[in-house]
């Protein structure tokens, strides 16, 4: 998103470390249940300076997901990815790892992937993709050319990352409300994924701060649900609305929807701290972790169920225009899940830095930061 107050927040290495007694040590197959998380879990997030592995693409914001085929599908922004011609969105493959080298590829672009439902003034942008087995989603978004405000978006669908399908009649989602769609990364083919169901965390109004105030900020992350077989099907979704007898209650009307996070805190800047950016499972801590940002932070978040209760772990602050290349923030924070040890206790951070921000520097492209995920004990 190339735009002078888009720059958003490129992860220094990140070590998330999640603590409490019940994660340490838990099964690889954990699941998601419906009983209440422990009120003795606690997670902190901890960050150091460290290289950035780049996959040598053009482009932000890369929502992914890892298929059941092995290999990892990413979503760009504003740019070329790995070809030669720049397009408002696109999709690519990306192999290799960042230990070993990471090389991708172009698969799609532009019309291929998604259309613009507002009119003149507004683009496509990726938010969420999810890998459920090898067919593919994508999540694009309506946004305004400045960034401020997101009226509409819509999930197409792919088996080969190539050919996209969608409903090309009305968007699933309008008038600003869960229009930032962002998909739970639940690993490998979504096969951690609890039941039968692909879940969908959502903004209301804009994917950050709405700088120009034109709809209001952010403060809300909400949460749905979907039958995976039917995740393009607009009235087979369903809307957290609270917690009943213990138990997370669904409901099929958009504006029941109640938040699973809300935190109106503001950034030194002033931004609003809830963000696009990226929820994963992490299944050795048996934890979910939401990577959030504002112009000159990174956000972390932590819970025991994907409807929470969530808890703000810390705040890193990269501090005022200009960055260097040895400490810089960033926009659209990810932690695929394709990147995460078996043990839980190193990942890699993906975010972006654009170019044309007052920053000092750039990282324009899938850029990776080394995660450090510490569990410890905590009662």
């Amino acid at each position: 998103m190339r735009s002078h107050r888009t720059t958003r927040i490129v992860g220094t290495v990140v070590a998330a470390v999640v603590s409490c007694s019940a994660c340490v040590g838990a099964s690889s197959a954990a699941q998601p249940s419906d009983r209440p998380s422990s009120p003795h879990s606690s997670t902190r997030v901890d960050v150091a300076d460290a290289p950035t592995v780049d996959a040598g693409a053009d482009g932000d914001l890369w929502p992914n997901c890892w298929a059941a085929d092995g290999q990892l599908y990413a979503a760009y922004g504003d740019g070329k990815g790995f070809g030669d011609s720049f397009s408002d969105i696109g999709v690519t493959r990306i192999t290799g790892t960042p230990e070993s080298g990471l090389h991708g590829g172009n698969l799609a672009h532009g019309d291929e992937v998604g259309q613009v439902w507002s009119g003149a003034g507004h683009t496509r942008k990726p938010t969420g993709m999810a890998c459920v087995g090898d067919t593919k989603y994508l999540a694009v978004e309506d946004l305004a050319s400045d960034f401020n405000q997101a009226p509409a978006a819509t999930i197409a669908e792919s088996q080969d990352g190539v050919h996209w399908t969608w409903d090309h009649d009305r968007p699933m989602f309008s008038d600003g409300v869960f229009t930032t769609v962002m998909f739970l990364d639940y690993g490998k083919g979504y096969r951690r994924a609890p039941g039968n169901y692909v879940y969908a965390y959502g903004l209301d109004g804009n994917w950050r701060d709405s700088y120009s105030d034109v709809v209001p900020d952010p403060t809300e992350l909400f949460l749905a649900r979907v039958p995976r077989q039917h995740v393009t099907d607009r009235s087979k979704w369903e809307f957290y609305q609270g917690m009943s007898h213990g138990r997370p209650s669904w409901t099929e009307q958009i504006d029941d929807k109640q938040p699973v996070l809300t935190d109106t805190r503001r950034s030194p800047l002033g931004h609003s701290v809830i963000s696009q950016g990226g929820i994963v499972y992490v299944p050795a801590l048996d934890r979910y972790i939401y990577t959030s940002w504002t112009e000159n932070t990174f956000e972390f978040y932590a819970a025991k169920q994907p409807w929470g209760p969530w808890k703000h772990t810390n705040s890193v602050d990269f501090g005022p225009y200009p960055w260097t290349t040895k400490k810089f923030g960033g926009y659209g924070l990810s932690l695929p899940s394709k990147f995460i040890a078996k043990d839980g206790r190193s990942a890699w951070l993906q975010s972006n830095v654009c170019p044309c921000a007052p920053a000092g520097m750039s990282n324009y492209d899938f850029s990776l930061r080394t995660a450090r995920l510490v569990a410890r004990s905590h009662r």
